[in-house]
């Protein structure tokens, strides 16, 4: 009888090691972020400014840099969880040339491998997103019925819906790509429809207080003003920006620790 995988991890055990790790390494984190966060800040910002419009289409091609320079960002920490701290950023040279060359290599091949990954996917979605939902009312049109959305809606959302679900576990691919785990393994191993619930549950558990402390702050700074004006604007951007990447880096650690499970044994590459 075929060996269950998903049996072998515990949803609330995964996500306490996500969290618990993320705040130990919260320095080493702050270091890494600063770049990525900028980079983000800028195509946030360059969106807002020059594109009214805003379509997903639109929207993929400006965060492109962004997907990419957090790619990097979260690939470097995948690996330091998965090889239980031993790769840091940023590489410690030994003394020893040939060593350090082909760790730099094998390092560097990770990492790039988990960074274009990373971009892809969210380049993917948002596109697959854009393509889906093209065509559909105005959500935010103000003759727009949400008590009553329309069949050709609640059709796409339910197509939307069910194939996340079913893609959902192929959306962490560049966590183990940035440790050089070959595709064929790695899909291998989440070939297993089952594995999906308890991914989504990780997944939302690290998710759900992001989204909430996002709406939290975004009531908050109209309280206080009593209107959007562009400093507040400002300011929600630049607090979403951060909680955001704050969940990414906690679900990125929960995800890594759940495929440190799946693909036992792995060896330091």
């Amino acid at each position: 009888m075929k060996k269950n995988n998903t049996k072998k991890f515990d949803i609330i055990n995964v996500v306490g090691m996500a969290y618990r790790k993320t705040w130990e390494e919260r320095t080493y984190l702050l270091r890494m972020a600063v770049i990525p966060f900028l980079v983000k800040l800028a195509c946030f910002t360059v969106l807002a400014t020059y594109f009214e419009d805003q379509s997903l289409y639109v929207t993929g091609i400006v965060l492109l840099p962004s997907f990419i320079v957090e790619g990097w960002f979260l690939a470097h920490w995948a690996r330091t969880i998965m090889t239980g701290g031993a790769h840091r950023w940023p590489f410690r040279f030994s003394g020893d040339d040939n060593k350090d060359r082909a760790e730099l290599l094998s390092r560097g091949r990770g990492i790039m491998a988990g960074m274009v990954a990373f971009a892809l996917i969210n380049f993917l979605i948002v596109g697959y997103t854009a393509t889906l939902f093209s065509g559909m009312p105005n959500i935010i049109a103000e003759d727009f019925d949400p008590q009553n959305p329309g069949s050709r809606v609640a059709i796409v959302g339910i197509i939307f819906m069910v194939t996340a679900y079913l893609l959902f576990r192929f959306m962490w691919v560049h966590i183990p790509l940035s440790l050089n785990i070959s595709l064929d393994k790695i899909f291998e191993t989440l070939k297993q429809s089952d594995l999906t619930f308890p991914m989504v549950a990780i997944w939302m558990i690290c998710v759900i207080p992001a989204f909430l402390l996002i709406q939290m702050f975004g009531e908050l700074l109209v309280g206080v003003s009593g209107e959007a004006t562009p400093i507040t604007q400002t300011l929600f951007m630049v607090i979403r920006i951060m909680v955001e990447m704050v969940k990414n880096v906690i679900v990125t650690a929960g995800m890594a620790y759940v495929f440190l499970v799946l693909l036992q044994p792995v060896g330091k590459k």
